[in-house]
This record gives structure tokens, sequence and C-alpha cells, in this order.
């Protein structure tokens, strides 16, 4: 990540890392939207780096093959453009609440691989606090994928 946000700078407002997906709020440069060449440059690396260290990937069809597909990532990525400071919030809050959301933590500060503790350290959020009855009642937009 470190090397592609050098050739292609964003500032990571928030992040999670799942066992089967990622999400990441960036904030680009100032007119700048290209949130392809970002990802395909993130994913490219990410995916030799982790083949080279022993990582496993999952099959793919002869197809796939052909147009160069590997079993590690998903094939497009969805993007959205924050339209104000509220939806900020949400999203921030959103893929903070990710693990909670998949069963695989109680709380957002119980899983690791989070911006969460760097929210909290900030006081944006209290160590203790557990989403969902913080939000308003129409972010459920956000709880679908």
């Amino acid at each position: 990540m470190a090397k592609t946000r050098q050739e292609r700078p964003w500032a990571l407002e928030a992040v999670v890392l799942l066992p089967d997906h990622l999400h990441m709020l960036w904030r680009l440069p100032e007119g700048d939207v290209d949130y392809s060449m970002r990802m395909a440059a993130l994913k490219k690396r990410f995916t030799r780096a982790y083949l080279a260290a022993g990582g496993t990937e999952a099959w793919v069809s002869p197809g796939q093959a052909r147009h160069r597909r590997r079993g590690l990532w998903q094939r497009r990525f969805w993007e959205h453009t924050i339209r104000d400071a509220r939806d900020f919030h949400l999203h921030v809050d959103y893929i903070h609440l990710n693990p909670v959301k998949h069963g695989l933590a109680r709380r957002p500060i119980d899983w690791p691989h989070s911006s969460f503790r760097r929210y909290v350290e900030m006081g944006w959020y209290e160590p203790d606090w557990s989403g969902r009855a913080d939000l308003p009642e129409n972010v459920e937009y956000l709880w679908t994928e």
C-alpha cells in the first residue's frame, strides 16, 4: 500500500481488513478521481507479494485465466463519492462496524485490523462504542452489499 500511495497519493481516512474483503475510505488529491488505477496497482502489488510469501489463491476458470484473472480479488470494486460530512461519518461508522456485521467481533475495538483504534485516540469514538444503536434510522442503505 505504501509504494502505491507514493506513486498515486491518497489519504487513507478509514480502513478495515477482513478475511475475505477490504473496505477503505480514501481522500484523493483535489481534482483527481482515478480510483481505478490505484486499485489496480494495489491489487497487483499485493497479489505478487502475497503469492511470493506462500499465499494461496482460489481456482479460476480457463476463461478467467485467459483474461489474466487471479483467484484472489473480486473482479471489480465499488466506489462512492462522499457527499457531505454526514455521509463521511456514516461511511466511517460502516467501515468500523463491518467486523461486527460479519460476526467476527462483538465490538469494533475487538477487531485489530482496522482504523477504529486511531479514531478512538482522536476522540471520535469511545473504546466501548458498539455502533448500531448510535446510527441514524436511515443508515440501512449502507448495510446492503
